[in-house]
């Protein structure tokens, strides 16, 4: 397990480079969840569990990508929660055998809903007090996109005792792309991640979202819903998502962009699909 002092280094490089201070428990947090999944990649629940979400961007995909707190997976395999919790404990010892951090299931009751289930791990890193992350797993989801498998990244250099090489089942980027418009699109849901994830990719991946109608059509129809009144929704998230848009991503995103320019670039791409 790396020093305390590294997690104080990485704080205070992204502070002179960007006048933005990242709490040590972000940076902590994104450590200990590269372990995990470095052992999930060698045990067998790999292949039974999709990586995705702003997580997944970032410790599979995006050098420097925001910060994320949770896992979430989706299931690719009929498989109980009793048999996922008895394989993380296994992913548990592995963990802590290679690198000393230390993982257990949290005493608050795994939650299984109509099509997610939920719980929480209590980690032990190079910080002194523990913390948790929360674990979200989808049971059955359509996919527009192929999964690829992507390694573990280690994105910083004081990271430097993650193996190179383990690889993990992930969701593509189309695939999220397609999840945070349809996840903009759920009147309930006001997370300004979804947003600054979307436009990330958009503005920094060239997608063509006319290119991608169909897949967006079975997204939408798989939860029910029509894409037709789309931007409505947006646009009448708009202020909601502005109040929250500092509050929510300031320890996430280093160099947070204005909010009037993602929202507008955001709705102008949505508009031409």
């Amino acid at each position: 397990m790396i020093p305390q002092r590294n997690i104080s280094l990485i704080a205070n490089k992204i502070t002179t480079a960007t006048g933005q201070r990242i709490p040590e428990t972000v940076i902590e947090r994104d450590y200990v969840l590269a372990w995990f999944l470095s052992g999930l990649a060698s045990h067998a629940l790999r292949d039974c569990l999709a990586f995705k979400g702003g997580t997944a961007l970032r410790r599979c995909w995006i050098d420097g990508y925001r910060f994320s707190e949770d896992l979430d997976f989706t299931l690719t395999k009929s498989i109980g929660l009793d048999a996922i919790l008895a394989g993380f404990a296994e992913i548990y010892g592995a963990v802590r055998s290679a690198s000393g951090v230390q993982f257990e299931l949290d005493r608050k009751a795994p939650r299984q809903g109509h099509n997610s289930l939920t719980f929480y791990l209590r980690y032990l890193g190079p910080l002194p007090a523990p913390n948790d992350v929360k674990v979200d797993i989808t049971i059955s989801e359509v996919l527009c996109f192929p999964l690829q498998e992507r390694p573990i990244l280690r994105q910083f250099d004081e990271f430097d005792d993650l193996p190179v090489g383990p690889t993990v089942l992930s969701y593509s980027l189309e695939e999220v792309v397609v999840e945070k418009i349809e996840a903009l699109s759920n009147r309930a849901r006001n997370e300004p991640r979804d947003l600054y994830d979307l436009w990330y990719l958009l503005n920094h991946n060239g997608f063509w979202l006319p290119g991608m109608k169909s897949e967006l059509m079975a997204k939408f129809q798989s939860r029910g819903r029509s894409a037709e009144d789309l931007l409505q929704i947006v646009d009448n998230k708009e202020e909601r998502l502005r109040r929250l848009w500092r509050e929510r991503l300031s320890q996430q995103v280093s160099d947070l962009p204005p909010y009037g320019n993602v929202f507008r670039d955001v709705r102008r791409a949505l508009r031409a699909a």
